[in-house]
């Protein structure tokens, strides 16, 4: 397996630099931090910008995992995370972090550098079961992420019937509608 290197790690710049860079125009942001303008907004780089935000036994999942996916425009505040153990008592009471206890299958989180991110089929799965209010940029959201699962919906449809997982029904029924 080759290795692709990642976007630079901008949060360690000191803040006169990153300002600086910001100024000239080498700098630009992206969701909660900055990329450098050379380095498309793609997958890798949004994951490297969140990874400031929260340890590596938290893994971005729902909007959060959507929008590093490129299925939303905008990062949604808190920032949705999720791990085995709910996280460090620290990330638990970040008003930055909505912290989440899911568990996860394997083959269900990608690697991006230092943050897991769930993949696109649970993500799928995810913002169709766990949403209260599933609106116009979730239904979007699914569309897009649809689109990088192979079998598309037939496979997330299938793996919601494979185990029993909450909100499954509600689920099914909103996937109807995608």
């Amino acid at each position: 397996m080759t290795h692709s290197p990642g976007p630079p790690p901008i949060h360690l710049l000191p803040p006169a630099v990153r300002s600086a860079e910001r100024l000239r125009g080498t700098l630009v942001p992206c969701g909660p931090g900055l990329r450098p303008v050379a380095w498309p907004e793609a997958p890798r780089v949004r994951a490297a910008t969140l990874e400031q935000l929260c340890s590596p036994s938290l893994a971005a999942v729902l909007a959060t995992a959507a929008w590093v996916w490129g299925a939303r425009r905008a990062l949604d505040r808190p920032v949705e995370v999720a791990g085995g153990r709910g996280g460090a008592a620290a990330e638990r009471f970040d008003p930055g972090l909505r912290v989440r206890d899911l568990r996860f299958d394997a083959g269900e989180l990608h690697q991006f550098g230092g943050l897991r991110v769930s993949t696109p089929a649970r993500t799928v799965s995810d913002l169709l079961r766990l949403r209260e209010d599933f609106g116009a940029p979730d239904r979007a959201a699914c569309r897009l992420l649809l689109r990088l699962v192979p079998g598309g919906a037939a496979e997330v449809a299938a793996s919601l019937a494979r185990r029993p997982v909450p909100h499954r029904r509600r689920a099914l029924e909103r996937l109807g509608d995608v």
